[in-house]
């Protein structure tokens, strides 16, 4: 992209943002700053990307293989617009690095790694939630991976927008989809895509008369137009534990993943691989 296309783009990111930094200001009801993430819009199971602290091993190419992502979601503001039924809104910044390694059992080779930054707008009311956001990515190859392989890799850097819209009929099942739009993209030019997803939970049991769990099964469907719209597909099933009182939660799960490869440097890639993993609701 040009100079004048990225001076475009970075413009529209600061109004995009003044204006979200304005809406509280201007027509907010119990405004609060600093709240918990995820509570409009709950994090997404089975999305490979979704902003988390985890990590999954698994077979690939006959390797061992190993993710790990360490990400957060900070809440910045809150506050509501309406009376009767009101629609509750907050602003957050996310970041988290998601990287790969192939495991040997000596010294681990780090492969690649992914950079996200992302500015949502989430909102709910009742069973209805969205989530609208700006976001940057970028891909890097893995020093170990270039020496090993040769492969130097390409400029990877996205830029765009992205929304979701999610729908709770019941207590234990959750529906979204919702799709992206690419500002800027290196190197395919290709710049739409599309997300949808369902998620099944059980009621909150008692482990030990202490410890809460639930049970879930979460997919996630993607495509997108950068790779000729072929989908790639990711089921988990897991349990979530945690302690009385606390809204802190651990997650281990069993999943799935076929399709293209969720890492910018290998995005052409076809993968298809069983995975444990666990992951952390902070």
């Amino acid at each position: 992209m040009s100079c004048r296309g990225r001076s475009c783009t970075l413009r529209f990111c600061i109004s995009a943002a003044a204006l979200v930094l304005s809406v509280p200001v201007q027509a907010a009801q119990g405004y609060s700053v600093f709240p918990r993430p995820y509570e409009l819009f709950s994090r997404l199971l089975a999305d490979p990307r979704q902003i988390q602290i985890a990590a999954y091993y698994y077979r690939q190419d006959g390797d061992d293989t190993a993710d790990v992502a360490l990400g957060h979601s900070w809440g910045l503001t809150r506050w509501q617009t309406g009376d009767q039924s009101p629609w509750n809104w907050q602003w957050s910044v996310e970041g988290m690095a998601y990287s790969r390694f192939r495991l040997n059992g000596g010294v681990n080779e780090f492969q690649t790694i992914d950079f996200f930054a992302n500015l949502p707008l989430e909102l709910r009311r009742e069973k209805v939630s969205g989530k609208f956001m700006l976001f940057h990515e970028s891909s890097h190859l893995g020093d170990d991976y270039i020496r090993h392989t040769g492969d130097q890799g390409f400029r990877y850097s996205l830029d765009g927008l992205k929304a979701l819209a999610s729908y709770e009929p019941a207590a234990a099942l959750r529906i979204y989809a919702g799709g992206f739009y690419l500002l800027h993209t290196v190197p395919s030019p290709h710049r739409p895509g599309l997300q949808a997803g369902l998620e099944l939970k059980s009621p909150d049991r008692k482990l030990f008369s202490k410890a809460p769990y639930c049970l879930y099964l979460g997919q996630d469907i993607q495509s997108r137009a950068s790779v000729s719209w072929n989908t790639s597909y990711r089921t988990v099933f897991g349990v979530r534990l945690g302690l009385q009182e606390q809204r802190r939660f651990m997650r281990v799960h069993l999943g799935h993943y076929a399709g293209r490869s969720p890492f910018g440097q290998f995005f052409r890639r076809q993968e298809n691989h069983w995975d444990l993993g666990v992951s952390f609701d902070l």
